[in-house]
């Protein structure tokens, strides 16, 4: 026995590094007797980091061998603000050359487009499009020239940049061409650093090629951060293994981190929670960490921290990589209580941080706190102690407080608590939350709180974040689009299709064969499914392993599915999440028994004060949001830094279109697209990069295809215009009259299915014709646009919802053509037939569907729009569902009478409200409300999203729980007085009913119906939420509002009702007041 107790005891040491405390624990490890924490320590966070590591790790050290007895240092787990602190503060950054590998497919926003210019300035090399990148079924767009590799890498390294970044179409699926251009680029330049966009980021070219540039400017920074670690660690005795903590609550080796530091950005959060679950044994709570100058807000979900469901800015730069779902306020214990000029109080979000002891009343002098000159404030910890609800300093001298004024600040803590917990549940039943962290006693745990079903305080709150380091284990994560028909027995499945098909006969309705079509094919794509996410667990696992995972302790504990629209092969995309404990290196249970941590002689004192002249303020939130009350002057350009202004419109009655403006029509475009019509983000870059050039942006067309890869794809920026100038051709070239085309040179014909088309248009051109049209794949500008003996002199909109609304503007700046203040939907629809002009008998031919790579196809005549819409929806599949469309042009006497007018003043009035709204911390649903006549049904939560493809369409239901819409200020807004309301919403792409649920979950009463645009928001900022990005917890409101009156004629309902929607039952009752929007510039200037 006595040698078993001489024996050191196994420990982990976790640290964590926060913006004014550096925290550190030493638990023990023993297999069989679980985790016991035997020591904490706190000391405050000096500016270089390694320094305030050094002095927690060898305090806690000490007190855990005085407590315990013989101890070895297993491993160390490190979670630090360092290098969010470095991008916000843009040092130690290195200058990034950024390689996309996409052909023509993906040129039209170039890297870098959504950098805040300072720090583009600082770590931007160069960037080269090359050939390269895939479709999303796994096709090449092109393959990868070695020689062009070269070529590029002697430019960059002739420029001084060693960090390169290798982004890749499709690369999150098919990694293999970014890794052969990686093994090019260390063949031709051995000391370049690479990072390979998919092992940082996931589907979204922009966002994770951001994800990845910011990962490669912070390379060298994490060495030289890491090696300091090592230095520190083995000046105190210790030469154990490093981990860096991630973003996701798992942990990485020091190697891996110096690989990708991007991940280990905003662990702190993460490792409060980790903590908070271990400390309190709970799977699912809300977790509340408050520190000396921020609080940060986050939601436990199977004991790891809820990610993010949106895209996260970090420092103002748009990412999609593993984040957790964090609320930071500028709430501590260090923050400022004042008295606003408004009245009443305000407590943070400036704060004493480190400086507390320096600045707060109870740590001063009763003649220093009377002097308005000694630099002592007001805090939140006089306010605390002053209320009893913390033991610091001198309670004595924070009596002159009244008991009104400690007893306003103590509830204005407790509202802005309030509201974080609020911004992040994910029901209306209450939820246990867990308070960690220094600044906890903040809160008066006495007091009820809405929506909080307990109030814990566990032991050790004060280093949870410590502790979650402590025990963070190691995860493998898997995002892949999977093509399901790739996996199952087509041929058996097309076997049961025929035979539902002749039980049917052929009289038929459709309706009845589509779901009968649906039916038989269900169970095969549900076989396929199940053996795809089997999959993709089984290599979540197997990156874990790789990453250091304990096989035998491996968890699945995430697992995602979404269908994708408009894709080919029941495509679907899926997310899994693997997690497990860290397996022991080799040899190190015999390096356990033998070796015992022994301070080495000569160590300075860490708690010597000396080390205050590293200290610095924290001014940022942990995602580099800045906690100051003033701008941040590195930040992204978003709506919030532009200043509103109404149209220009010059003396020629045309609309010169402003980067505001640009930002009013995303938002606007997608209230109306109705949870369809793509996200306008991609259209909004690019609109705005137009805007800075000052073109005239007048003109309008579309894309066609399928919202992820446009997403994940983006754009060449010439697939519409070359539509557009192939229908020119058609006419100049062509001669194309009739439903013929008359000059068939070179051109092959085809005929199918009542259809006359030509697979790829490329006619043999004049000289004179030549010179003036741009090469196969190209834009021209400024040239005249005529077709045949008639004048092209604007262009009209498809469809004014989601980012078909905004890819128009791009095209009049390169067309120098104008736009009509109009389109053809009124709103955004899935289907071509459901265009106005062709409701009401417009031929829908020639039409022009374009790619990136130049290929032009035409339908010359058709028998009606369906038949457009079916062989374009093929063609754009082969083109790899991204494609511009051109429309068959509408006679200009005809607009006023088959289109819906005023579309683009309408979504701009939209955007404008509720920009201004949110500008000036007002309801941006009110603000809705105030310009249209719109109807919220519910403010509330998603409790369920359920999804399927069928026919190329993203079809499912969204639950929603939540309370009726009062209005902001309203008295009994709260839930807590209001009756629960229940909704299923229906959509296919878009939203097309919604319902109200009894208790029981059965339908009482339709609320709205297509063609009523259906809309689901963020219920605190009005921003639109499509249909593929709607996921379990989101907070939102759901919206109606008035189609115009044009799409709800009895003809329009023909084609755009519940009838053709698959509601016969439902009756159309329009929810009515639909305002003529007021023209911001005549219809047709």
């Amino acid at each position: 026995m006595a040698d078993e107790r001489s024996k050191p005891l196994p420990v982990i040491v976790g640290v964590d590094v926060g913006g004014t405390n550096t925290d550190a624990v030493v638990i023990s490890k023993v297999e069989g007797q679980g985790h016991r924490v035997l020591a904490e320590d706190k000391h405050l966070t000096t500016s270089d980091v390694t320094t305030g590591v050094r002095n927690a790790v060898l305090s806690v050290l000490r007190r855990a061998k005085q407590n315990q007895g013989p101890i070895t240092v297993t491993q160390v787990n490190i979670g630090t603000t360092h290098f969010v602190n470095a991008v916000v503060q843009q040092k130690g950054l290195n200058r990034v050359s950024v390689i996309r590998l996409c052909g023509p497919a993906s040129v039209a926003i170039a890297p870098f487009s959504d950098f805040p210019p300072a720090l583009k300035s600082v770590i931007f090399g160069s960037t080269h499009f090359v050939s390269g990148g895939y479709r999303v079924d796994g096709r090449e767009i092109e393959q990868v020239d070695p020689e062009e590799i070269r070529e590029v890498v002697d430019k960059v390294k002739a420029q001084g940049v060693t960090g390169i970044v290798v982004c890749g179409i499709f690369a999150p699926t098919r990694p293999d061409q970014e890794e052969q251009v990686k093994k090019l680029i260390k063949q031709f330049y051995p000391e370049a650093s690479v990072t390979l966009s998919h092992t940082i980021g996931h589907i979204g070219l922009l966002e994770r090629e951001n994800a990845a540039i910011l990962n490669e400017c912070l390379k060298k920074l994490c060495e030289k951060t890491v090696s300091g670690f090592r230095r520190a660690l083995e000046e105190i005795g210790t030469s154990c293994p490093i981990f860096l903590t991630q973003n996701d609550g798992t942990v990485i080796s020091a190697q891996q981190a110096m690989d990708a530091p991007v991940f280990t950005l905003a662990s702190g959060p993460t490792n409060s929670m980790r903590g908070a679950a271990f400390l309190c044994n709970v799977k699912d709570a809300i977790v509340v960490d408050i520190g000396g100058t921020s609080t940060d807000v986050g939601v436990l979900k199977n004991r790891f921290p809820r990610e993010a469901s949106t895209d996260v800015r970090i420092s103002g730069v748009r990412t999609n990589f593993r984040m957790p779902d964090v609320h930071s306020v500028g709430l501590g214990g260090g923050s400022y209580v004042t008295k606003p000029e408004a009245g009443g109080v305000a407590v943070g979000p400036l704060s004493a941080g480190y400086n507390l002891k320096n600045e707060s009343f109870v740590f001063g002098t009763p003649e220093a706190n009377r002097d308005p000159t000694s630099g002592r404030w007001l805090t939140a910890t006089d306010v605390a102690v002053a209320a009893g609800l913390m033991d610091l300093g001198d309670k004595d001298l924070v009596q002159h407080l009244t008991a009104d004024e400690v007893m306003a600040a103590v509830q204005k803590i407790k509202a802005i608590v309030e509201d974080a917990i609020d911004s992040v549940r994910v029901s209306d039943e209450p939820l246990p939350v867990i308070l960690v962290g220094g600044g906890s006693k903040l809160l008066d745990q006495s007091q009820n709180m809405k929506g909080v079903s307990e109030i814990l305080l566990p032991e050790h709150y004060g280093v949870a974040n410590a502790i979650g380091a402590a025990l963070s284990q190691v995860s493998g994560n898997i995002d892949s689009v999977v093509v399901l028909e790739r996996m199952l027995d087509a041929q058996a499945m097309e076997g049961k299709v025929e035979e539902a098909k002749k039980r049917l006969g052929p009289d038929a309705r459709q309706k009845d064969v589509d779901d009968a079509v649906r039916m038989a094919r269900k169970p095969f794509l549900q076989e396929a499914r199940d053996r795809a996410i089997a999959q993709k667990c089984d290599d979540a696992r197997e990156m874990a392993i790789k990453a250091g995972a304990a096989p035998g302790s491996l968890v699945i504990v995430e697992q995602e599915e979404v269908g994708l629209s408009y894709l080919p092969g029941s495509a679907t995309r899926i997310k899994i999440k693997a997690v497990g404990n860290l397996a022991d290196p080799e040899g190190t249970e015999a390096r356990l028994t033998t070796t015992a941590w022994t301070e080495p002689p000569g160590l300075p004192d860490p708690d010597d004060e000396a080390v205050t002249s590293l200290l610095t303020k924290q001014t940022t939130s942990v995602t580099g949001h800045s906690l100051t009350s003033e701008a941040d002057p590195n930040a992204g350009v978003t709506w919030a830094d532009l200043t509103p202004s109404r149209p220009h419109v010059d003396g020629a009655g045309e609309w010169i279109v402003s980067e505001w403006d640009v930002e009013c029509m995303a938002v606007g475009a997608g209230i109306l697209g109705g949870g369809g019509g793509g996200n306008p983000n991609v259209a909004r870059v690019r609109a705005r990069e137009a805007a800075d050039l000052e073109r005239d942006l007048v003109i309008t067309v579309g894309f066609m295809g399928a919202p992820v890869v446009l997403y994940e794809q983006t754009t060449s920026g010439h697939e519409t215009t070359d539509a557009f100038r192939c229908l020119q051709e058609v006419y100049s070239i062509g001669g194309y009259a009739d439903g013929r085309l008359h000059n068939t040179d070179g051109v092959e014909i085809k005929v199918k299915d009542g259809v006359t088309f030509i697979d790829d248009y490329q006619p043999p051109r004049p000289a004179s014709a030549s010179a003036a049209l741009p090469a196969k794949g190209g834009d021209a500008e400024g040239d005249d646009v005529d077709v045949g003996t008639k004048r092209v002199v604007g262009v009209l909109c498809g469809e004014a919802g989601g980012m078909n609304s905004l890819e128009p503007l791009m095209v009049s700046g390169k067309m120098g053509l104008p736009t009509l203040d109009a389109d053809g939907m009124g709103r955004a629809f899935p289907e071509l037939q459901m265009f106005l002009p062709f409701i009401h008998g417009m031929e829908p031919f020639p039409s022009a569907l374009a790619d990136d790579k130049g290929r032009r196809a035409v339908i010359l005549h058709s028998q009606n729009a369906r038949q457009v819409e079916d062989h374009f929806r093929q063609v754009a599949m082969e083109m790899g569902s991204a494609s511009g469309l051109a429309f068959a042009p509408v006679r200009l006497a005809d607009v006023m009478t088959t289109t819906v007018i005023r579309s683009f003043s309408r979504i701009w009035r939209i955007g404008d409200s509720i920009l201004r709204a949110r500008r000036n911390k007002e309801s941006p649903l009110d603000a809705l409300l105030d310009v249209e006549s719109a109807k919220v049904l519910v403010v509330g939560k998603i409790r369920d999203v359920t999804r399927e493809t069928s026919g190329a369409f993203n079809r499912g239901r969204v639950d929603v729980e939540g309370v009726a819409y009062r209005g902001q200020g309203s008295e009994g807004a709260g839930p807590s007085d209001q009756e629960l309301l229940k909704l299923v919403l229906d959509f296919q792409n878009e939203n097309l009913v919604v319902r109200r649920l009894d208790q029981k979950g059965v339908s009482v009463e339709t609320l709205a119906v297509v063609p009523d645009i259906i809309t689901i928001v963020d219920a605190e900022t009005a921003e639109p939420i499509p249909t593929e990005e709607v996921r379990y917890g989101q907070r939102v409101a759901v919206v109606v509002l008035p189609v115009p009156p044009p799409m709800a004629t009895p003809r329009a309902l023909e084609v755009v009702g519940p009838v053709p929607f698959g509601y016969p039952e439902v009756r159309y009752v329009p929810l009515g007041g639909y305002r003529e929007p007021e023209p911001l510039a005549p219809v047709w200037p």
